[in-house]
């Protein structure tokens, strides 16, 4: 089964850990497609399915690489996580580098699509803190998933790249614990639903 989740060759390890629910501190990515309704306006369903089929090998082999778990797609949106189902100290350093990554990967994808010209991009959002990771759903149906409130205001990040009119944004805490691996833009204060409080949000850089 989680072979679904992560690089194959991890999946020998957690048969030898076993897997429990537990709170643990992750970093969530939400990636969405923007203007991917547009494209697909001009294609056929199939056509449709295989290009967003495609995207998606791009990019999970992206969040593989960098060592992520893969929770799930919701519509064309990729949820992933660093921190679970094996630990790593690094968590928010190898998702901002996954994010960057991503990031070219779409170019890539766009320039096979011969659509680079096209309102065809992605919002990528990040934020680090603890969740409850593990298998969770009913008795029929159990999937490996974190919930909590690291993965909702992560999933709010994404939705702020519009606004922000950024590619990627990060949260405060993600940027803290990168210490100096990245070069981080301070995009200004945004509120945000269900927060009293609004969060300061980062635009990653690599360093040149």
């Amino acid at each position: 089964m989680f072979s679904r989740f992560v690089n194959p060759h991890v999946v020998t390890q957690l048969l030898d850990q076993g897997v429990k629910t537990s709170r643990r501190d992750v970093t969530l990515l939400f990636s969405d497609i923007r203007g991917f309704t547009t494209l697909s306006e001009t294609r056929s369903p199939e056509e449709v399915v295989e290009l967003i089929n495609r995207y998606f090998s791009l990019q999970v082999d992206v969040i593989w690489r960098h060592g992520g778990t893969l929770d799930k797609y919701i519509g064309d949106c990729i949820m992933a996580m660093w921190g679970a189902p094996l630990d790593d100290a690094s968590h928010a350093k190898n998702g901002v580098a996954c994010a960057l990554d991503m990031a070219d990967a779409l170019q890539a994808f766009k320039r096979e699509l011969g659509a680079e010209h096209l309102e065809f991009d992605v919002g990528i959002g990040l934020h680090s803190g603890p969740a409850v990771v593990g298998l969770i759903g009913s008795e029929k149906r159990r999937e490996y998933t974190a919930i909590g409130d690291t993965v909702n205001l992560a999933s709010r990040i994404e939705g702020l790249t519009k606004d922000a009119k950024r590619r990627i944004l990060v949260s405060k805490d993600t940027a803290g614990l990168c210490g100096d691996a990245f070069e981080f833009v301070s995009c200004g204060t945004f509120p945000v639903k269900g927060r009293a409080q609004p969060v300061e949000l980062f635009e990653p850089r690599r360093k040149p």
